[in-house]
């Protein structure tokens, strides 16, 4: 064993260059966890293994390059705040406890000196079987063996939810942990009693299983397949244990307080590849490649035909291979824009059909992208007419005030009715439809003479300092204010939704639609009350609506230059800006050539556009066409380097 970590040793000689030295700046609150699953000589087509000199070649290139290995009680005291934690800190997980652990891992990190953290299913091993794992499991006198030793900590993994469970009315399955039941028989989701009754059972079995049997006190848990939600935290937390494990592929930090982050190091990568996976060699950044696509043409009256929608739809999607797509999650067939109707179970508006977690699951194993939820934020119709318009956004011109005539009929922002409405409707999708994140649609805005619902005049009397609500007689000083309040308000209304979605999926992102006047002309902000920089601070991207014909460009790609310019004066703005071009003419009723799409788009590319989208998408006219955007929006094709 010694012979082969002295050859693998000198293999990691080779030139580095380019890669990042440790910061100095980390102060030890940051460090990485790496989770890795079978390790054995040759990987097969176990798409979780990771060979055993590409492990041993990572471990050295770590040990060599100033990184510290860690402890789980090293993360422990520094989340107490007993401690720091150095520079650099690297914590070591093995989910699942394959033989190779035993065999080969243990015996090399024991020759090192470096501790880790075992996860254990407890059912698979107190069966001796598992029908998601085919390679061989520890056995409880080696888990012992191993949890007797202080550089190894052996943890829980679940006694039985590492598993998938029916979780919608199409037979559909996802994490047990983190997912509701659906009783195909009597077409009802699990109430949450007995789900958390199910969540607890089980977590209590798998952790009084694992300190029988290895005599050693079980800290910590690693939620199967990194899925949890708040639910699940409270129930470990109730039981004793407060350091819970993810799967998001982000850098940990000591102040995490829902579940640590770790690196699934999987498709047993090279090392550079690995080094790139953790943003540690950083010589190309991150670019997404999104599809924003209408649930409306893929949903049918006839349940057979949707399914055939949706498999057209697949296919194409698997074809063009893009990083991410936006899914409609509300019915809009007519497209009024404004939503009477969505496509989940919910408490406030009919359900046209529980579809939506039925494509985002499709999405996700079949095309293996990431899904947001595409949701409105205010033009909800309630089928309570009086009381939705009561709720709704008012205007004043000339001093009346009244509803405002605007194309979407907005809630207003400022209601705390509308606001616990749409709240409700959050998280809703949220606890129904297992979503990557969701993007706010373009509703979220007021313009100039908006919004004097009775709620907001109070606030706008404070900042004015006017009881006039004629816009024309508020000087320079007072319009700013006024502007700025809307800002603060619409940003904080959407602060609420973020929140009712992160209770049930606490790894979503976000995504905001903005107008494209309010990156390039510094008055659209009074037009809509939306800030390009606060957006960029509040969310994970914000994504620009390029949409040169809708804006009546006549310099189209002169135009798309400048935003992507504008863009790039702000802090981490081509970093977290998606430019979304147009693919259909609303205005001539037609769909725009492919061609031009394409050159929107490398125009957009080649000036430093990180992340790109298009809108809508035809999967059965085929518009755009593949053959001619492929290359600019698969993740396979461009901009990821092949082979490397």
């Amino acid at each position: 064993m010694k012979q082969l970590i002295i050859i693998l040793t000198i293999l990691v000689g080779f030139s580095l260059g380019g890669w990042t030295s440790p910061s100095s700046a980390d102060e030890g609150q940051n460090f990485y966890v790496l989770c890795y699953h079978d390790v054995p000589e040759y990987v097969d087509d176990d798409k979780y293994g990771v060979d055993q000199r590409s492990f041993i070649n990572t471990i050295e290139y770590f040990r060599t390059h100033g990184y510290t290995f860690i402890s789980l009680d090293d993360v422990i005291q520094a989340r107490a705040g007993n401690a720091l934690l150095p520079p650099q800190s690297i914590l070591l997980t093995f989910d699942d406890g394959y033989k190779s652990f035993y065999t080969f891992v243990y015996p090399i990190l024991k020759e090192y000196g470096i501790p880790s953290v075992l996860a254990i299913v407890s059912d698979w091993i107190e069966s001796g079987f598992s029908p998601y794992v085919k390679q061989d499991l520890m056995t409880w006198s080696q888990i012992k063996e191993v949890a007797n030793d202080p550089l190894v900590d052996v943890i829980s993994h679940s006694h039985n939810l590492h598993r998938g469970v029916i979780y919608n009315p199409q037979g559909n399955e996802a994490a047990a942990a983190a997912n509701r039941k659906y009783d195909l028989f009597d077409r009802a989701y699990e109430e949450w009693g007995s789900y958390a009754d199910r969540i607890e059972n089980d977590l209590k079995e798998g952790l009084t299983m694992l300190e029988t049997k290895t005599g050693r006190p079980v800290r910590a848990i690693a939620w199967p397949y990194g899925k949890f939600n708040d639910e699940t935290v409270h129930i470990a937390e109730s039981l004793g244990v407060n350091v819970l494990f993810a799967l998001d592929d982000q850098k940990a930090t000591t102040h995490q307080t829902k579940a640590v982050s770790r690196f699934l190091i999987h498709k047993n990568p090279t090392l550079n590849q690995l080094l790139r996976s953790l943003g540690i060699k950083k010589n190309i950044h991150e670019q997404n490649r999104i599809v924003q696509v209408d649930l409306d043409y893929i949903y049918d009256d006839d349940p057979q035909k949707t399914e055939i929608n949706l498999g057209h739809f697949l296919d194409r999607m698997k074809e063009l291979k893009p990083s991410t797509v936006f899914v409609q999650a509300f019915a809009d067939p007519k497209g009024e824009g404004n939503i009477r109707e969505v496509y989940f179970p919910n408490k406030i508006l009919p359900t046209r059909a529980d579809l939506l977690n039925r494509v985002v699951h499709q999405l996700k194993s079949r095309v293996e992208v990431q899904v947001y939820a595409w949701m409105p934020t205010l033009s909800f119709v309630l089928e309570d007419t009086e009381r939705s318009a009561m709720l709704r956004v008012k205007e004043s011109r000339d001093g009346t005030v009244r509803l405002s005539p605007s194309w979407y009929q907005r809630l207003s922002p400022f209601s705390r009715q509308s606001l616990e409405i749409v709240k409700q409707i959050y998280a809703d999708l949220a606890e129904n439809v297992n979503l990557d994140g969701v993007i706010f649609q373009d509703d979220a805005y007021l313009n100039d003479f908006e919004d004097f619902h009775p709620e907001a005049i109070p606030v706008f009397q404070k900042v004015t300092g006017s009881n006039n609500t004629d816009m024309h007689a508020l000087n320079d000083e007072q319009r700013i204010a006024w502007q700025e309040a809307k800002v603060k308000q619409l940003n904080l209304f959407l602060e609420n939704l973020k929140k009712e979605v992160l209770i049930y999926r606490p790894y979503a992102k976000f995504a905001r639609t903005i107008y494209a006047p309010v990156l390039s002309n510094t008055y659209a902000t009074e037009w809509f009350a939306q800030d390009y920089a606060s957006s960029l601070e509040l969310y994970d991207y914000t994504v620009v609506m390029a949409y040169p014909y809708m804006e009546k460009i006549k310099m189209k790609n002169r135009w798309l230059r400048g935003l992507v310019r504008q863009a790039a004066k702000f802090p981490n703005g081509l970093k977290k800006t998606v430019f979304k071009v147009q693919t259909y003419h609303w205005d001539k009723n037609e769909w725009i050539e492919s061609g031009e799409i394409l050159q929107w788009m490398r125009t957009l590319v080649s000036e430093g556009a990180h992340h790109i989208a298009y809108y809508p998408d035809d999967y059965v006219g085929n518009h755009p066409d593949i053959d001619i955007i492929r290359l600019m929006m698969s993740k396979e094709d461009f901009p990821f380097e092949r082979g490397k």
